[in-house]
Formats: C-alpha cells, sequence, structure tokens
C-alpha cells in the first residue's frame, strides 16, 4: 500500500508540472536599483520628494527605506515591480523625479525582466543625479 501511494505521488508530480514550470527556478536573490541624489557640489541630498511613473504616466508606489539605503540614495525599481515588464526582449522606460520643493533631479531608466519574470534587470540608466 505504500509503494502504490509513492507511485501515485511521483505520478502526481509530474503530470501537474508544466513544461514552464521545469525551466523556471527562481532564486531568493530580491534585486533593487538605487540611484544617489547629490546637489551640485555633489553632496547625497536626504529627504526628498520622490515620485516614480511608468512608460504610460501611471505612477509606482516604491516605497523608499532612507534608513536602510545611506545618504542621498533611493530605490528607482525592485524585483516587486516585475509583473509589469514585459518578457518580449524590450526595455520599459521608469522615470524617476526627486524634488525638495524648489530644485529637481529627473532621471530615465530601462529595465527589463527575464522570461520567468523572476528579477528585473537595469539595462540603462544614470547612478547619480543631481539636484538643480
Amino acid at each position: 500500500m505504500k509503494s502504490l501511494l509513492s507511485v501515485i505521488f511521483i505520478l502526481f508530480v509530474i503530470f501537474s508540472c508544466s513544461e514552464i514550470d521545469k525551466d523556471c527556478l527562481c532564486t531568493e536573490e530580491y534585486r533593487t536599483y538605487l540611484v544617489t541624489v547629490v546637489d551640485t557640489l555633489g553632496v547625497p541630498v536626504d529627504s526628498l520628494n520622490i515620485t516614480i511613473k511608468d512608460k504610460d504616466g501611471d505612477e509606482l508606489d516604491v516605497q523608499q527605506e532612507p534608513y536602510y539605503l545611506g545618504e542621498g540614495k533611493y530605490t528607482v525599481l525592485n524585483d516587486s515591480f516585475t509583473h509589469i515588464m514585459c518578457t518580449c526582449g524590450t526595455a520599459q522606460a521608469i522615470y524617476f523625479s526627486a524634488t525638495d520643493g524648489s530644485k529637481i533631479a529627473n532621471g530615465e531608466f530601462m529595465f527589463n525582466t527575464d522570461d520567468c519574470k523572476c528579477h528585473i534587470n537595469k539595462v540603462s540608466g544614470p547612478d547619480t543625479l543631481v539636484l538643480k
């Protein structure tokens, strides 16, 4: 009886997996892409108001963790946004804006994802923005 249950279980596992599932094995890595915002003297600037938008102009709710990130560092995008990325090989534009109310720093970033939508990949974009 025990071996019959084992065989049934093995058959269930084999037939319940699709071809896509066999090829998709995501790691536990969690990718976060940052940008540093500095003033015109190169000093990192904290406590800015951040706006991040997708290619359609829709605002993305990207959580900022200033105590974790470091001085002047802000999250542009992380793996929690793989669902908005196309697996078609084309990178998607993400627009980052930081302001203190009178000065602004803007940047355009290009991201894509892998076929399994496990992680985002930064294709292009600056590492540092200047608040002007």
